[in-house]
C-alpha cells in the first residue's frame, strides 16, 4: 500500500490505541428479516447477484495462455479462459449443442475446450471449431459463434464478471482510491495454492459480517488469532459499494518509533476488502485470501463459501511448512470459531426473538456494508 495511504491509517490507529478506545462512528440497526426472509433473498438475487459485476477470480487463476477456470456465480455456471493473446474471456459454461457443461474440472490448460458429452469443441475465444459427424448437422458450419459471452473486466489482478449476457458495454467496477492499493500489491506476482469449500447453514451476509469487526477477537479468537491483533480497533473506509477495513496487529504499535516515511500498514495488519456484493479479499502479511460467498437459490439460511489461498510466486518447497501452518490456523479459526458462531446466530435470527440486531459504533465497516445493501435494494428497503 502507498506510504501516503498507510500514514493516514496508521496515525489514526496509533492515536486510538494510545487512548485505548476503538474508532467509533454511528451505531445502526439491521433488520433480522434481511437474513431470514426468502422474499428478501429473491430480491438480492435479482438486484445484486444476477446483474452486478462480481469479483470471481484473480488474474493468478488464469496464469498462462490456454488457462481455463470454472466458477458458479449469479445462479449460472461460468467459464473463464485466457486466450493466445493473453486476454481473459468469460462465457456461460454451456455447450450450444445440448446445453451440457463444456468444462467440468475447476482448473485446466489447453488450446481447445471440448464438451465431454458429444465432443463439440471450442477455442479459447469461445468459437465452435469442431464437432464429430458434422454431416448430421447441415446447418452448423465451423468455425462459428459458439459459447455465450459474458461481460468481463480485468484490472489490477482482479477479474470481474457480470453473469448476465449483454449486447451493450458493461462498465467495470469503480474502486476509486482502492485501485491504488491493488496496484501496489502486484497481485500478478502471486499464484493459486489451495482452495476449500464450506457448505454453510447461514445466510450469505453472515459470512461477510464476520470479517467486518474485530470486536469479537478477544473473546471468540482468544486462543487462535486474537493474541496477534489489537482487539476492538479497526479503520474503515467506503468507496461506492466497496469497503476497505484495516485490522491492526499488535506489531503496529512499534511503528510509533519508526520514520513515518517508511510506514507500510500491510505487514502490521490484515487488510480486508469487501468487493461488493459478496467477495472478501484479505491482504495478509505474506499471502492473499479470497472468500467468495454464494447465496442459496431459495433458502436464506444456507450458503456456500469458497476460500482460495494465493502465495508469492517461486516460494519454493522450503516454504511449504509455513503455508501449511498458515492454512491450518485459518481453517481452524474459521470452522471452529467464526462459522460455528454464525451458525448459532442464524438460528437465533430465525427464532424471531428480536426484530433487529445492532451494529455498534465500534463496528463501522459492518454498518457500511449494510448501508450499501440498503442503497442497492431501494426502494424496497426504504418502505
Amino acid at each position: 500500500m502507498r506510504n501516503s495511504t498507510s500514514r493516514r491509517i496508521i496515525e489514526t490507529l496509533l492515536e486510538k490505541a494510545a487512548a485505548k478506545e476503538p474508532w467509533r462512528t454511528e451505531h445502526s440497526q439491521i433488520r433480522s428479516a434481511t437474513y431470514t426472509d426468502s422474499g428478501h433473498l429473491a430480491l438480492e438475487h435479482q438486484k445484486l447477484f444476477q446483474s452486478m459485476p462480481q469479483a470471481i477470480a484473480l488474474s493468478a487463476d488464469l496464469p498462462a495462455n490456454g488457462s481455463a477456470l470454472t466458477r458458479e456465480c449469479g445462479g449460472v455456471d461460468i467459464l473463464l479462459t485466457r486466450n493466445s493473446d493473453g486476454e481473459a474471456n468469460a462465457f456461460l459454461n454451456v455447450c450450444r449443442h445440448r446445453s451440457s457443461r463444456v468444462v467440468t474440472e475447476e482448473r485446466s490448460c489447453s488450446s481447445r475446450l471440448t464438451c465431454p458429452y458429444h465432443a463439440w469443441s471450442y477455442d479459447l475465444n469461445g468459437s465452435l471449431v469442431a464437432l464429430p459427424d458434422n454431416t448430421s448437422f447441415p446447418e452448423v458450419t465451423v468455425p462459428q459463434e459458439g459459447l455465450r459471452k459474458l461481460p468481463i473486466y480485468e484490472q489490477q489482478g482482479v477479474i470481474w464478471v457480470t453473469p448476465s449476457p449483454s449486447t451493450t458495454p458493461v462498465p467495470g467496477p469503480d474502486l476509486g482510491p482502492f485501485s491504488e492499493d491493488f496496484e501496489s500489491f502486484e497481485l500478478s506476482a502471486y499464484e493459486h495454492w489451495r482452495s476449500h469449500r464450506f457448505d454453510l447453514e447461514m445466510n450469505w451476509k453472515l459470512v461477510i459480517d464476520t470479517f467486518l469487526e474485530p470486536y469479537h477477537f478477544a473473546s471468540l479468537h482468544r486462543s487462535t488469532v486474537g493474541p496477534f491483533f489489537i482487539s476492538n480497533l479497526c479503520h474503515a473506509q467506503r468507496h461506492g459499494s466497496h469497503i476497505r477495513e484495516v485490522l491492526p496487529r499488535k506489531s503496529l504499535l512499534g511503528l510509533s518509533n519508526v520514520d513515518p516515511g517508511l510506514w507500510d500498514v500491510v505487514p502490521h495488519s490484515a487488510v480486508v476488502y469487501v468487493l461488493f456484493p459478496a467477495t472478501v479479499l484479505v491482504m495478509q502479511i505474506d499471502h492473499v485470501e479470497t472468500w467468495r460467498v454464494i447465496p442459496h437459490p431459495t433458502d436464506p439460511s444456507q450458503s456456500v463459501c469458497d476460500l482460495d489461498f494465493y502465495i508469492p510466486l517461486d516460494s519454493g518447497e522450503s516454504s511449504e511448512v509455513h503455508w501449511e501452518k498458515n492454512w491450518q490456523i485459518t481453517i481452524d479459526t474459521v470452522i471452529n470459531e467464526d462459522f460455528l458462531a454464525m451458525t448459532g446466530v442464524q438460528r437465533g435470527l430465525s427464532s424471531g426473538a428480536f426484530s433487529s440486531v445492532t451494529a455498534g459504533a465500534n463496528e463501522p465497516a459492518l454498518s457500511m456494508f449494510h448501508d450499501i445493501l440498503k442503497d442497492r435494494l431501494m426502494p424496497v428497503e426504504k418502505s
